[in-house]
């Protein structure tokens, strides 16, 4: 059964999602982040290449045609909005929901919303039986429910 963590997030997505993804090319890991609103997209696409004063975050989108020639395989960050694991991600990190189907195929799952969308994300989180949320505290990640 896949591990669903769900993250509440109250700023810029790339502030959370910025560490997961270090620290998931540091464990030489694989994640796909599949965001399927153009807008969010856009913004993790441009914010992940600008992640800190003197960091980035080298990753590759599914508009990126010329890795086409040597392999979407290669790449440790893969950010798409169709729901096809080209990369062979461990990791699939979620922006907005995704099917069951396409979700039991990685080992772990990051979804992460913002509180606007706690509804829609407690009735998709009933689908799912090894479920986590968290919530930042004082800038700390702490248990909440969902």
């Amino acid at each position: 059964m896949t591990e669903i963590n769900f993250y509440q997030i109250d700023d810029a997505i790339t502030k959370s999602l910025a560490p997961l993804l270090i620290k998931v090319v540091d464990d030489k890991k694989k994640a796909l982040i599949l965001c399927q609103d153009a807008a969010k997209f856009k913004e993790i696409d441009d914010s992940l290449w600008s992640y800190g004063k003197y960091k980035f975050i080298a990753h590759a989108t599914l508009a990126d045609k010329d890795l086409e020639q040597f392999g979407w395989t290669r790449q440790p960050v893969f950010l798409t909005n169709q729901e096809e694991n080209v990369n062979e991600a461990d990791y699939l990190i979620l922006t907005k929901e995704a099917s069951e189907a396409f979700i039991a195929g990685f080992a772990r799952v990051f979804y992460f919303y913002e509180a606007q969308d706690l509804e829609v994300v407690k009735k998709f989180s009933k689908k799912f039986k090894k479920v986590n949320a968290y919530k930042k505290i004082d800038a700390k990640w702490a248990s909440a429910n969902l």
